[in-house]
């Protein structure tokens, strides 16, 4: 999530937490038993103003963009990079380049052949700088896409991607980099058909109009509704299940999809308790929520240029003191990468757990806090403000977190409400003491997380540099060995961990109530709701 284009991206990661996605009850009808024709419901507060691919950045429209295309690759439930479009692949001795061979059997939906010319034009139209497109940075990796993206450069035969023959792509990188494949899963990686987008520029706004190649065709799109309908030209049709799958916009008024849920007008939702009326809240105890981790960090960033902050006992003392469970949000952190990110073909935190770094610890707190004062010639500590955007969820955790550093360490700090556009101003121009913050990975590699933190990335506006972490993150880019990888990613993060250049407070995760015969329809790491392969039984 780099630049401008990261906090559009965040927004919508961030926008599964809060969806209020009342219903319209004329529009719901009982689950389908197993057996018969199997339709999902979902409801979502909003559907999608455009379902073009190289401009999808919240994850309403990102949800139905992956049930309605494929790329080259797709993500399967453990969140690891598997054959889509693309039967198979190899890679230079230089790790540089890639040659994707296509399936034969992958067709459009208007049974045109999906070939490697789509893929190129695809993507060089997601580069172009009139597309907009404001994913076009996770492009950045092939040759000659960041000049083409930002004006530099006018010839776009000269970025590093060309059809070498119908069924053949080739991608030349800039440099070795593990995680390739693994972002071949975005959005703005999906091939559009060609002709259809030069033919008609309203091609993405309409069910009559859309031309597909993924599991899913559109049926319908009318005002409140979206209908996906199973595709029988899909070259999986077999592995998916779903005859239709049916996404919801409330009209104002109706109920949110808690009270859905409760009422049995609803398969899948994410858990709005909050939101329900106290008649209707009641009805929940008997319900089981289904916990789903995302690839996402809540964290609160130091400004290191500043005293006391500039001290790292200081720091360890304030992040050792919080009491991470009494913010009642997502899982404890004590890292920085989520749980839901893996690495290659493992799952980072499974093989790296954050409790190897710091604990909580009051006793020890105090001690580094007076080490630390005494450190810096200080007799008592200065009163700072922790700054956070508008919402209360970050009241609340504000409010917690300031109280324990009162109650455990004796320190005062006061709570600075701003807009979230004044946030970021701060943040960018280093005008905080300690602010809230938070990052969620564009792909599913500690790779995007970590790079945030280096020294020369544009989103490290925090102060710290460190060059050993550096290295670390840099010679992980460019090994394809899934335990070395994690080994120096592991590595990176102790050391960011042991200098408390953030503290990190918790892992994002969603509640999700979803009907016992409902199988395998999930959040995947961006808050995606994959569905693809769901089923009833």
């Amino acid at each position: 999530m780099r630049g401008g284009a990261w906090l559009k991206r965040l927004l919508g990661v961030l926008l599964i937490f809060s969806l209020l996605i009342g219903l319209n009850t004329a529009s719901w009808t009982a689950a389908s038993p197993a057996g018969t024709k199997q339709v999902l419901r979902i409801g979502l507060e909003k559907l999608p103003a455009s379902l073009d691919p190289a401009i999808s950045s919240d994850v309403i429209t990102s949800t139905i963009v992956n049930g309605l295309f494929e790329g080259l690759v797709r993500l399967d439930k453990t969140g690891q990079a598997v054959p889509g479009i693309a039967k198979a692949w190899t890679i230079s001795s230089d790790g540089k380049t890639y040659t994707f061979t296509l399936r034969s059997d992958a067709k459009w939906s208007n049974k045109e052949r999906i070939t490697a010319a789509d893929f190129e034009y695809a993507w060089k139209r997601a580069l172009a700088p009139e597309t907009g497109s404001i994913s076009a940075f996770n492009m950045y990796t092939i040759s000659n896409a960041k000049d083409y993206n930002q004006g530099r450069l006018k010839d776009s035969s000269k970025v590093g991607v060309k059809a070498l023959n119908s069924n053949t792509l080739q991608v030349t990188l800039n440099e070795k980099t593990a995680y390739f494949i693994q972002s071949l899963a975005e959005n703005v990686y999906l091939p559009v058909n060609a002709g259809n987008v030069k033919a008609n520029k309203k091609w993405a706004y309409s069910a009559n109009t859309i031309i597909t190649n993924g599991p899913f065709t559109l049926q319908s799109w009318e005002k409140n509704k979206m209908t996906l309908v199973s595709n029988p030209k899909y070259h999986a049709a077999a592995d998916i299940h779903f005859s239709e799958v049916q996404f919801l916009r409330p009209k104002p008024g109706t109920a949110n999809t808690t009270a859905a849920y409760i009422n049995n007008e609803a398969d899948w939702v994410v858990a709005e308790f909050d939101k329900l009326d106290n008649s209707t809240l009641a009805k929940t105890s008997s319900i089981r929520t289904v916990e789903m981790p995302l690839g996402s960090t809540y964290y609160y960033q130091f400004n290191l240029q500043q005293a006391p902050f500039n001290n790292v006992n200081i720091r360890k003392a304030l992040a050792m003191a919080i009491d991470r469970e009494a913010l009642r949000y997502g899982s404890p952190a004590f890292g920085f990468i989520p749980p839901a990110i893996r690495s290659t073909d493992l799952n980072f935190r499974t093989a790296v757990a954050d409790t190897s770094y710091f604990k909580e610890n009051v006793k020890l707190a105090k001690e580094l806090l007076q080490k630390g004062l005494n450190e810096e010639g200080l007799n008592e500590f200065p009163s700072f403000s922790v700054i956070v955007n508008e919402g209360p969820g970050h009241y609340t955790i504000a409010e917690s977190i300031i109280n324990d550093w009162y109650n455990n360490l004796g320190i005062k700090a006061s709570l600075e409400v701003q807009s979230w556009e004044e946030l970021i101003s701060n943040k960018v121009s280093r005008n905080f003491a300690v602010v809230r913050a938070g990052w969620g990975a564009d792909y599913n590699d500690p790779s995007a997380m970590m790079e945030i933190l280096s020294s020369t990335n544009e989103n490290n506006d925090s102060g710290w540099s460190d060059p050993l972490y550096d290295s670390y993150v840099t010679q992980a880019k460019h090994t394809f060995d899934p335990k070395e990888r994690i080994n120096l990613y592991a590595k990176a993060e102790k050391l960011l961990i042991d200098q408390m250049a953030i503290i990190p407070l918790y892992y994002y995760v969603a509640d999700v109530l979803q009907k016992p015969n409902i199988h395998n329809v999930y959040l995947d790491y961006d808050g995606n709701i994959a569905f693809t392969r769901g089923y009833i039984k």
